[in-house]
């Protein structure tokens, strides 16, 4: 079995120079893996002739199974819908990925299927901050819609400071930017729960180093430590998984003092190197790309 794993932007584009084949993982599990960058990646349209794949140049035929790793872009959907066209199989919808790689469209849909989520609101620079406040309340998470690894978010502490960001926002660009609310309780830190084929394969708990830092992202500094979820998160990620499609992906959650709450869902979530060298994940990668 052919496996593609087609790495773009947000996802390792950077480190990756030239196709890359995992020759043990052929031997040992019976598929051949290649991992690519999304600019390596052509194909032909229209004409009289069929579609034909290129890789790094070279004519390929298409792969049995394949993986887009990154942010959502109009390449990524070209290729995925290319592929899927030929008979591949995507682990994870393209329609999907472009859903989860917008905060306010994932907040959407999980509005929509009843999932608990942090009290959240779209904002523009003709937002007026007191609507801010009286909305999500003091201090108010600030973070672009397309945002990811914690860039540009902000915790702001009064309705000053809202008017101050939101008067700094360009009109009229299209790109969606969200106030929500803090949760206190979940101050520098937060559940990471990787999803596989819509089960829980992995839970760790993030924790900011810095006891001023509010947001948890382990490259910003912090570390990473075992946790274990009751019955009824369990069944909740299993859920969430389902509603946004994604049969690979990672749930943040934040613990209040009732419960938890939906943070953020990735698409290209960022695993615990031990899980990742482990059987457990191993055997669950296995089984997603070949069922």
């Amino acid at each position: 079995m052919n496996y593609w794993v087609i790495v773009g932007e947000g996802g390792g584009f950077e480190e990756i120079k030239s196709v890359k084949t995992d020759s043990s993982e052929a031997q040992t599990g019976g598929i051949r893996k290649t991992t690519v960058r999304m600019d390596d990646v052509s194909f032909t349209m229209g004409g009289d002739g069929e579609t034909k794949v290129f890789l790094c140049g070279e004519e390929a035929a298409a792969p049995d199974v394949f993986m887009l790793w990154g942010h959502y872009n109009e390449v990524f959907e070209g290729i995925s819908r290319m592929l899927t066209a030929l008979g591949a199989r995507s682990i994870n919808d393209i329609d999907s990925k472009r859903i989860v790689c917008s905060k306010l469209s994932t907040a959407l849909v999980l509005e929509q299927a009843g999932i608990p989520q942090a009290k959240s609101m779209l904002v523009t620079s003709l937002t007026p901050a007191h609507l801010v406040t009286e909305s999500v309340g003091l201090p108010a998470v600030l973070k672009p819609s397309d945002g990811a690894q914690g860039e540009g978010v902000v915790l702001l502490d009064t309705e000053e400071e809202i008017a101050e960001y939101l008067s700094k926002l360009p009109e009229g660009d299209g790109r969606a930017v969200i106030a929500q609310e803090y949760i206190a309780a979940a101050k520098g830190k937060d559940i990471r729960v990787t999803m596989i084929d819509y089960q829980v394969g992995n839970v760790i708990q993030r924790v900011a180093d810095n006891p001023d830092e509010f947001r948890s992202n382990v490259h910003l500094g912090g570390h990473i430590q075992p946790f274990e979820l009751d019955d009824d998160a369990v069944r909740m990620c299993e859920k969430i998984a389902r509603v946004v499609g994604l049969r690979l992906c990672g749930i943040d959650l934040l613990q209040t003092g009732s419960g938890y709450v939906v943070g953020e869902v990735n698409c290209t979530p960022g695993m615990a190197p031990e899980f990742l060298k482990s059987e457990k994940f191993r055997r669950l990668m296995h089984a997603l790309i070949t069922g």
